[in-house]
């Protein structure tokens, strides 16, 4: 289902573009940009309307807002795994990124970031933005759990498409939310990182490009979806 550029593959172009995925449905491409470092990561549609990046969260220039660099990268079924080792920063990454469903008008994806240090005294942070529409916030009952799952949409005018992030019990709770009417963001994990200890976050992003958009009865299947999801054990 993914279809990976690689670097070896794209020498001759710019080096934000050094490792990107692509889900094509119908003909239609969703795109991930992996390369972290300065790019960071991105989800998105091509042409930039639907999309979202995720950073370290830090000050701009003094090195805490970089993530660590790709290495290291390869598919698995439905999931595009991607190694971030450590070298000069604050922590590693391993991110994985599997496509729960896609139409051409619908993507909906499940990173799961994974990050630890060798540091003795560090608190990473991955701020997780989408901006430029109309953000609205609510809290859903899964109803086969029971869990509150905490979901962030924006909508972007001129029938542009739709973007909603969820959150479940396990991530919800120390994710703290620095959103604002036409910006979400997210800041995952910040608490202090044990040297050898691994943290996990996994939210779910969809991404919309429907006139429709994503309607409420949808936003509780896939928050129901979410919660009777296990979270992966290993990367």
């Amino acid at each position: 289902m993914w279809t990976v550029r690689n670097r070896g593959e794209l020498e001759a172009v710019n080096e934000s573009e050094l490792l990107v995925g692509h889900v094509t449905e119908g003909g239609h491409d969703w795109v991930c940009r992996a390369t972290g470092g300065t790019d960071g990561i991105s989800l998105g549609d091509p042409d930039g309307l639907l999309h979202v990046s995720v950073r370290g969260s830090g000050t701009p220039g003094s090195g805490s807002d970089l993530l660590p660099v790709a290495g290291e990268h390869y598919v698995k079924f439905d999931q595009w795994k991607i190694d971030f080792p450590q070298t000069t920063g604050e922590f590693s990454l391993r991110l994985s990124i599997r496509v729960v469903a896609s139409t051409t008008t619908r993507c909906v994806l499940e990173p799961t970031f994974s990050i630890q240090t060798s540091l003795l005294d560090t608190h990473p942070t991955l701020d997780l933005k989408s901006v430029g529409g109309t953000v609205d916030r609510r809290v859903l009952t899964a109803a086969t759990t029971g869990d509150s799952v905490s979901v962030w949409t924006i909508n972007f005018a001129g029938n542009a498409g739709m973007i909603a992030v969820l959150l479940g019990p396990h991530d919800a709770p120390f994710t703290t939310d620095q959103s604002s009417e036409d910006k979400i963001r997210l800041q995952l994990f910040g608490e202090f990182l044990e040297k050898g200890v691994i943290r996990k976050a996994r939210p779910w992003v969809v991404l919309d490009r429907s006139e429709a958009g994503i309607k409420d009865d949808e936003l509780a299947g896939l928050a129901d979806a979410l919660c009777q999801t296990p979270l992966p054990l290993v990367f």
